[in-house]
């Protein structure tokens, strides 16, 4: 039998059927009175001057309130990054609301405030301005070149942030290797592909307070945001949090340039105003970053790495903004701490470009490392004829050795990833006997060859502990009603995740409460603590520990009161079933209700005898409030198992089975965390195969405007059957056991994809997508 009543339960989400049926909770769904609506004009050249700006033939169309230009706009720059301290170090504040100056095809220039859209879109298009076209680079290498034209001053050859970390001797390492491997490897610039597109409606009052309403991951960052690129105190900013958003990914991690232009408008025309991004312009606000990395490896003869050298180009776009974090973060979990060695080393640049600005996606650096790093294992294992398996085994590393990252704090409490592999091989029927290109002992089918290959990410994190000046402190209030339900109460955002129920299924676990009496709140920043954002795998971890503490602490205030109805002592009762009981008893000795009812009551009661004074301490509500930082940085892990079939005459790749195995600590919810697998993968079988935001050479214009023109995975594409298989480790410091998952389900599925194509055909693609193309040409037959 179980211990827990909830926790582990396939609980459904109370959300779904409003969010199938029109989701009256979506930000793209908020209408206030007197509303109006705002279009961008954007710029047609990837890197210009603004010369001249006339306005007159927009501001003449009937249905126009406002237009904004340049010059009325504070000239603050900023940075958009939500999850960092407005001033933190490591932040590039090279942003403007609206500038004189652009530097991809379709920065906004102005915007247009109208009583329709279609107004609005009309009159943006009769603003005529004059430009002096600038030169243009596209390409980050040649940016980085004597010579090239320079995007931002006080930046040589466009070099935004250039990293370096270093441990032991390279030259030494390399020294000792009896076996060195180099190879360089290359991913693409993909979007996220949310739903629901940004969007937002700005009110700012007469009496100077400015609320918003956004499509995005995190309500204080948004707070922050604003009142640093409108140069107002952030107590002036009220941001609401949205019911839940239509997708985020990552990409709704920072501000947008809506949000202030909105909020400037609204403030220009009394009236509140609302924006939203068509599908094209969604496709150039955010991007995960295409990042190119050299690697050479140096290999004794036992297997054991003696070298890891790495240098990652990652292309930042007009502005650096996620793009130093980003690297960082790549550098550190997606490359130097994922295998141990000790002579390492890894540079990385972030390179200014006439490119759209990359933001946070899924993984947020680790894909591109995890692409190359496995990659690279798998050359080096079939060159050598080494068990992969043993080999990734003997180079990373054991449960109870010290952190990676925070060697001196923290130790690997739980960590599995040798049941990880050897779990998912024994399932999918992984040999290491089997050779490339020899079908894996599946029957052939003509052209058609299939393989199984496997990736596993060793090291990552749930949440960023050890990271620096990267928030990570959460809070929450849980609140008990007189009916016995309960309100939880937390700035944290349902991204669409399954944020919502797992909340809930911790506070009634710790309540012993049914799930169903747990209601998630309104929320707004005047509210509620502080919260990160939800990202980085840290959302049951982090925010779920906040919210399991504020739980706790309300759960000890009812007990306290139930003591005093009793006579006892708050230790010698507890809760069972939504009761009060007397330890060692089965016999309810009073219910929630009426603990609540007690609390609530009047302090003077009338009786027979008159009117009598009860006991002041037990009044009022019971709650439970917490604002804390996780005192860990628990590592997930995870291993993945992929079959495909590769047909060798057109090159196209149909996957055909998917095993995942994670270590994720204890599964709160696990229909919760399969659905996290499985979006994990489709999204990662895109990244690998066919997702790729196509620009003009000549021109920078993007080419991928809609989701016709930009290929991702349907229900066609996906494999037969994707299985997950969970090892629960029970991370101590987790809230009832857990560690992260969302992250580690994307950082596989290219790295495993690449793997097994070329372990059906022998032909090794190493830049990402791996596309029909590339696969005939690896082949020879092209």
């Amino acid at each position: 039998m179980s211990e827990f009543s909830v926790i582990g339960k396939n609980v459904p989400r109370p959300d779904a059927v409003d969010k199938v049926t029109g989701g009256r909770g979506f930000p793209v769904n908020v209408q206030l009175p007197g509303m109006l609506h705002a279009k961008l004009l954007r710029s047609p050249y990837p890197h210009a001057r603004v010369l001249s700006i006339d306005t007159s033939a927009a501001a003449a169309l009937p249905g126009v309130k406002a237009v904004l230009v340049p010059e009325e706009v504070p000239n603050i720059k900023y940075s958009t990054v939500f999850f960092m301290p407005t001033f933190a170090k490591s932040m590039v504040q090279d942003m403007l609301i609206l500038s004189d100056t652009v530097r991809y095809v379709g920065q906004p220039i102005a915007a247009v405030a109208a009583t329709t859209p279609e107004i609005a879109e009309q009159a943006a298009a009769l603003i005529d301005v004059e430009f002096e076209e600038l030169p243009a680079i596209f390409d980050p290498e040649q940016a980085m070149q004597d010579g090239a034209p320079q995007l931002h001053r006080d930046t040589p050859n466009n070099i935004a942030k250039c990293p370096v970390i270093s441990m032991g001797d390279m030259d030494a390492g390399f020294a000792e290797a009896d076996y060195i491997f180099e190879g360089v490897y290359a991913t693409q610039r993909v979007h996220t592909c949310y739903m629901e597109p940004k969007v937002c409606v700005a009110d700012w009052h007469v009496d100077g307070q400015l609320i918003m309403h956004s499509s995005m991951q995190q309500i204080y960052g948004l707070r922050e945001k604003l009142a640093d690129c409108l140069g107002i105190p952030e107590g002036q900013v009220t941001v609401v949090k949205p019911t839940y958003i239509g997708g985020g990914f990552g990409g709704k991690l920072d501000i947008s340039y809506i949000e202030p232009i909105a909020a400037l408008l609204s403030k220009k025309v009394g009236k509140p105003v609302r924006i939203e991004h068509t599908r094209a312009e969604d496709f150039i606000s955010t991007a995960r970053h295409p990042i190119k990395v050299y690697l050479k490896t140096g290999v004794k003869k036992d297997g054991t790495f003696s070298a890891r050298y790495a240098k990652s180009i990652l292309d930042t776009g007009a502005h650096c903004q996620h793009g130093a974090e980003v690297l960082m973060v790549h550098g550190m979990a997606g490359i130097m701490f994922s295998y141990g060695c000790e002579n390492r080393t890894w540079e990385g640049y972030a390179v200014y470009t006439n490119n759209m600005v990359g933001g946070g996606y899924r993984g947020y650096g680790g894909p591109q490392g995890c692409f190359a790093v496995e990659s690279q294992i798998d050359e080096i294992c079939d060159k050598l004829s080494w068990d992969p398996i043993e080999f990734r085994l003997k180079n990373t590393h054991q449960e109870g050795d010290p952190h990676p990252m925070l060697q001196d704090r923290l130790t690997l409490d739980t960590f599995r990833l040798d049941e990880c592999l050897r779990a998912g091989a024994e399932r999918i029927g992984w040999s290491k006997d089997v050779k490339p290109g020899s079908d894996h002992g599946v029957k052939k089918h003509g052209v058609k060859k299939r393989g199984i290959g496997f990736a596993c990410h060793p090291f990552w994190v749930s949440g960023c502990v050890g990271f620096p000046d990267i928030y990570e402190h959460s809070g929450a209030m849980v609140k008990f009603n007189r009916d016995g339900s309960v309100d939880l109460n937390t700035a944290a955002v349902d991204l669409g995740g399954g944020q919502t129920i797992v909340f809930s299924q911790i506070v009634a676990e710790e309540l012993s409460i049914p799930v169903d009496k747990v209601r998630i709140g309104y929320a707004d920043t005047s509210t509620v603590p502080f919260d990160a954002p939800i990202h980085a795998s840290r959302g049951t971890y982090s925010s779920g520990g906040a919210i399991k503490a504020a739980a706790a602490k309300a759960k000890t205030r009812l007990l306290e009161i139930a003591g005093s109805m009793l006579d006892k002592q708050p230790e010698d009762l507890h809760v069972r079933d939504g009761q009060i009981f007397l330890q060692g008893s089965n016999t309810a000795s009073l219910t929630i209700e009426q603990v609540i009812a007690n609390a609530e009551s009047p302090f003077i009661q009338m009786t027979d005898e008159g009117p009598v004074a009860t006991n002041l301490a037990n009044k009022g509500t019971i709650l439970g409030v917490s604002s804390m930082a996780p005192s860990a940085n628990p590592c997930p892990t995870a291993a993945q198992f992929v079959e495909v079939e590769v047909d060798t005459e057109t090159g196209e790749v149909n996957i055909e089975r998917v095993v995942y195995a994670h270590d994720i600590g204890r599964v709160i919810n696990p229909m919760a965390a399969e659905g996290q697998v499985e979006g994990g993968f489709q999204q990662g079988m895109g990244y690998a195969l066919m997702e790729h935001i196509q620009f003009d050479p000549d021109t920078g214009s993007c080419l991928s405007g809609d989701f016709l023109d930009y290929k991702m995975p349907t229900a066609v594409e996906m494999p037969r059957k994707i299985e997950s298989i969970f090892i629960e480790s029970v991370e101590p410091s987790g809230p009832f056991g857990a560690k992260g998952l969302s992250e580690l389900c994307l950082l596989l599925p290219a790295p495993a994809i690449a793997n097994a194509v070329y372990h059906a055909t022998g032909a090794r693609v190493r830049d990402l997508p791996i596309t029909p193309e590339k696969v005939l040409a690896a082949l020879g037959k092209l």
